[in-house]
């Protein structure tokens, strides 16, 4: 999240029996503690690819993948069980929870965002490294997505497991605590989280995921009750309508005309600059890699923030290589007119 930042972990349903339930016993604690660990693996690419210990995408199909399916089998596993009804209901209550607190958290951060501040770019970077491409487009805005309700889903059933019953404003220390983890890791300086409004930006988001987050753990029997009036399923459905929201948002199977054009100025990374604006948004490149640039304005751009002197221009209808040295996320810029200009990735797991 936080930069914040797989989709959905799979179909709980909410079914299961109110009563008789047995003490969780060793097994059940370590299976909570295990289903706990799973949610916070969710997050794990984002850590280790800035730590330099792999490819964001290794990590994300070796861990996020596998992490978030776990839990779903477990959750599909324990919804008739007796024994394990404690654990579900943590389960269904994090889900849920920790999908309404990320989009609380996203929420919070649209004021921002109408001001010109691109808070939601990180996302689309998610989605860049996870599929592995040179360039950015619709499939990798979806992927981006699922992965940021992903890591939200995951660190939500890890508090449900760990602090279910507490007081709702518990889960506001998870989110600063959440945020506070980010600050203090190489995460931050790759996505330049540094200032203090942006850092106030990033901990009220993280205020804003924990209150939803706390309300509905701090009594999960009463929330899954209320769960179940709306439908035995409610929480496969809720999660079905995410991944349609986000399909009809993205619209995959509908590519952009300005995408594809920038993708095919020449070989490997590329992009037209449109109205200012770089088409595709993000390009990925490996250190010491180039980037193809197609100015179709009919005025020329100075970019700045390539880390290269003299800034390179790009004159009216000219391609021109742009270069990049060490790795890092570069926000490129036409101009001061926000959304302006573009992202290159320097990847150096590439």
């Amino acid at each position: 999240m936080a930069t914040q930042h797989p989709s959905a972990p799979g179909l709980p349903t909410d079914r299961g029996p109110r009563t008789g339930a047995a003490p969780p016993g060793p097994f059940g604690r370590a299976a909570a503690a295990g289903c706990a660990l799973l949610g916070l693996l969710a997050v794990a690419p984002l850590p280790a690819w800035a730590y330099g210990l792999g490819s964001f995408a290794a990590w994300f199909w070796a861990v996020t993948v596998p992490s978030l399916a776990l839990l779903a089998a477990v959750g599909l596993a324990t919804a008739r069980s007796a024994r394990y009804r404690r654990l579900h209901t943590s389960l269904v209550v994090g889900t849920v929870g920790g999908l309404l607190g990320t989009l609380a958290y996203d929420v919070f951060r649209v004021p921002f965002l109408l001001t010109g501040y691109r808070l939601f770019a990180p996302i689309d970077s998610y989605g860049v490294l996870i599929l592995d491409a040179g360039s950015s487009n619709a499939w990798t805005g979806l992927a981006g997505w699922v992965f940021h309700f992903g890591n939200g889903i995951g660190f939500g059933v890890c508090y449900a497991i760990v602090a279910r019953g507490r007081p709702w404003y518990w889960a506001l220390v998870w989110g600063l605590a959440i945020e506070s983890i980010v600050v203090a890791t190489p995460v931050a300086g790759v996505y330049a989280l540094r200032g203090p409004l942006l850092l106030a930006i990033a901990y009220g988001g993280h205020l804003a995921y924990g209150v939803p987050l706390g309300l509905l753990v701090s009594d999960p029997e009463r929330t899954a009750d209320a769960l179940r009036l709306i439908s035995p399923r409610t929480t496969a459905y809720t999660l079905l309508a995410l991944a349609a929201a986000l399909l009809l948002w993205q619209r995959p199977f509908a590519p952009s005309a300005p995408v594809r054009a920038g993708e095919q100025v020449a070989p490997g990374p590329s992009a037209i600059v449109l109205d200012g604006r770089f088409e595709p948004q993000w390009l990925r490149v490996a250190p010491g890699g180039c980037v193809a640039l197609r100015n179709d304005d009919a005025v020329a751009h100075t970019l700045t923030g390539t880390r290269t002197e003299p800034a390179p221009r790009l004159e009216p209808g000219v391609t021109a290589q742009v270069c990049f040295g060490d790795p890092g996320i570069l926000r490129v810029r036409t101009g001061d007119v926000p959304y302006s200009g573009g992202f290159v990735i320097v990847d150096g797991a590439e």
